[in-house]
């Protein structure tokens, strides 16, 4: 790659898993649903690092809805690891981190993340958000021939995989258009849609840090013909109610 084009190409984000926010632990996270898939991948990747597992579970891919807690579990697990192991880091990666305008840029890019999490010392974990926008199913009409030779690329680094040192977190909102070649190769979980008592959970914890009258947000909640489907429009509820208590707010 030349000197013109590296310039152009941005950093990746690498952040030390010690330095990701208390927000992320697990311990805020309401619902049984998510304590049993951030212990099954925990003690995946915990064990695996532990014991030198070289061919383990190369991770996992994450599908489920908008706003139901993918990539905020993948930052809970990476930070959960850097408090057992040194020198633990969480990469980053989205379409943007891939894709480049010349014929085997991309390619090269790939091999790059791999290599960036090799020449680390201690321990990595890889998070491609999206992935169904970096790495398209193979089967798709009209797919172009450098989405199937990045795929390949992808797919053959994954297999070298040392799982020893590095794990994988892939997630996705759109389960289907996801390379099977790919699902196959990670283990996949699905993030259902919230249940009432889930919800419920999320909405006191968020009513607890804004001061918000958590029975007023429970009413609305059980009284919707159809229950909010993730984290994140239990959000919208709770700030709804935030912002008409600010609107009532007497300033002296």
């Amino acid at each position: 790659m030349s000197r013109r084009i590296r310039q152009l190409v941005k950093p990746l984000r690498v952040i030390e898993t010690r330095e990701i926010p208390e927000d992320y632990d697990i311990t805020r996270f309401a619902g049984e649903e998510y304590k049993k898939i951030f212990n099954l991948m925990f003690k995946t990747f915990y064990y695996q690092f532990r014991e030198g597992v070289k061919r383990g579970i190369k991770g996992f891919l994450l599908h489920g809805e908008p706003g139901t807690g993918k990539t905020s579990l993948a930052y809970a697990v990476a930070r959960e690891l850097g408090k057992k192991f040194r020198d633990t880091y969480l990469i980053l990666i989205d379409a943007s981190d891939i894709a480049r305008p010349l014929y085997g840029e991309s390619e090269m890019r790939i091999v790059e993340v791999f290599e960036e999490a090799k020449e680390r010392a201690g321990y990595t974990v890889l998070l491609f958000d999206d992935v169904e926008s970096i790495f398209m199913s193979r089967g798709r009409e009209r797919i172009e021939s450098w989405h199937i030779a990045q795929d390949n690329v992808f797919f053959h680094m994954l297999d070298e995989l040392d799982t020893s040192r590095t794990g994988i977190v892939a997630t996705t909102n759109w389960f289907e258009l996801v390379d099977k070649a790919l699902v196959d190769r990670m283990y996949p979980i699905e993030f259902r849609p919230l249940d009432l008592e889930t919800a419920l959970a999320i909405a006191e914890r968020r009513c607890m840090e804004l001061g918000v009258r958590f029975e007023k947000v429970k009413e609305e909640i059980c009284s919707m013909s159809s229950l909010p489907r993730s984290a994140r429009e239990v959000e919208r509820i709770v700030i709804k109610h935030y912002i008409e208590k600010l609107e009532r707010l007497e300033v002296s």
